[in-house]
């Protein structure tokens, strides 16, 4: 990872434009991009202080000498520290050190404010940083929350706002846990979420909390007809307000449910439902929704044609995801291990194992126990198959990880 990397990495994780970088360190836009590009600027210990500072992260984040070794611990700070650094730079505290809230506490516009830059943040840093890191930070966030509700003193329609916010912070929770591998914490959190929602009448936020249940639903073909009924319950609580994102991840949560139901009239039906809803400009997207790119959405239903056997189809869906998600290095990954498991279910054992070798540091190291545990799939699935040159070498490099 290079020090212009790093520099884009955290700004997009804070929010920031590279206008609004360069206005806070008095740099032009132009520069920034320069930097975030390994100009000249990167070898300036004096222009990367200002950088770091504005970023509010450690300058030996940003300063690193060169080689292999000192690229692995840069790697490994900025794992370290990714969750943290949205929460100090955006001005508020970490959650792991927030101060209880007293009984009577007034609770306002800016404190409802500053939970949805919270939940956006989250959101960010799951794209980076995967969810096993962010367990935590997720739940003390919760806790805040839930403490504001109980303790607090406010206004009806800030009651309103502050149940809809804490609505989101438990669907966010429930998504960095389902990522994490704890499933039982991610479908309590989801079912929270729903009953905040439905309680306050906000149908953008039940219609989250269902999209994310869904995929508990149908995780290891467990209840893939409930995940359908979510599926469509969401759709329809994001009708009326919600915007083409939101209705598009609810009708591809859909297809990927009968996928594995094995229903490929259903599916297909259910995929072009999404392609045409995030084609619209109906209705209005909560912010975190901003990163849902097409890219991901082709990723969603490579993983249905997947499901029903379609390796060819779902390789063009998932090459595509892949392509289009080059700046999230943590999701492209993602793609990556789906790429390799489509190509290895579909007999291309060689093919797989070559996409898994050529990104082998990434993949193997990827902080996701949702998607370790698919790559420990992949290794079983290929262990009849060492007879395969990539396969024998992925396997070698599988052993010293």
């Amino acid at each position: 990872m290079t020090t212009g990397e790093t520099i884009r990495r955290v700004r997009k994780s804070l929010g920031l434009t590279q206008a609004e970088l360069g206005a806070i360190v008095r740099l032009t836009q132009p520069a920034v991009s320069q930097l975030e590009h390994d100009g000249p600027g990167v070898h300036d210990v004096r222009v990367l202080r200002r950088i770091a500072k504005a970023l509010q992260v450690p300058l030996a984040i940003l300063v690193m000498d060169a080689g292999e070794e000192a690229d692995v611990q840069r790697r490994q700070l900025f794992r370290a520290g990714i969750a943290g650094l949205g929460f100090a730079a955006t001005g508020g505290n970490s959650p792991a050190v927030r101060e209880p809230v007293s009984a009577g506490s007034k609770v306002g516009s800016t404190d409802i404010e500053r939970i949805v830059r919270s939940i956006n943040e989250i959101h960010g840093l799951q794209l980076m940083a995967g969810g096993d890191r962010l367990c935590d930070i997720a739940t003390n966030e919760v806790r805040y929350v839930e403490q504001l509700l109980d303790a607090g003193s406010y206004t009806e329609s800030i009651g309103k706002a502050l149940t809809s916010a804490g609505a989101e912070m438990m669907t966010v929770a429930g998504w960095v846990h389902y990522d994490a591998g704890h499933w039982a914490e991610a479908k309590r959190y989801y079912a929270d979420a729903a009953q905040a929602a439905t309680t306050t009448g906000d149908g953008i936020a039940a219609a989250h909390a269902w999209i994310n249940a869904c995929l508990l639903s149908y995780r290891e073909g467990t209840r893939p007809q409930e995940g359908v009924r979510l599926a469509e319950a969401a759709q329809l609580a994001a009708r009326r307000e919600g915007g083409p994102k939101l209705r598009a991840l609810a009708a591809i949560r859909e297809a990927e449910a009968h996928s594995v139901l094995n229903d490929r009239q259903a599916m297909i039906a259910a995929v072009n439902r999404a392609h045409r809803a995030y084609e619209s400009t109906r209705g209005h997207d909560p912010t975190y929704l901003d990163h849902l790119a097409e890219a991901q959405l082709s990723g969603f239903t490579g993983l249905s044609f997947m499901r029903l056997g379609d390796h060819r189809v779902a390789a063009t869906y998932l090459v595509a995801a892949i392509d289009g998600t080059a700046m999230y290095p943590r999701e492209r990954t993602a793609w990556q291990i789906r790429l390799a498991q489509n190509h290895v279910r579909a007999g291309a054992f060689g093919e797989g194992c070559e996409l898994l070798n050529e990104n082998f540091d990434e993949i193997s190291k990827v902080a996701s126990t949702r998607l370790q545990t698919a790559l420990n799939g992949i290794a079983d699935d290929l262990r009849h198959h060492v007879s395969v040159a990539e396969v024998q070498e992925f396997f070698e490099r599988w052993t010293d990880r």
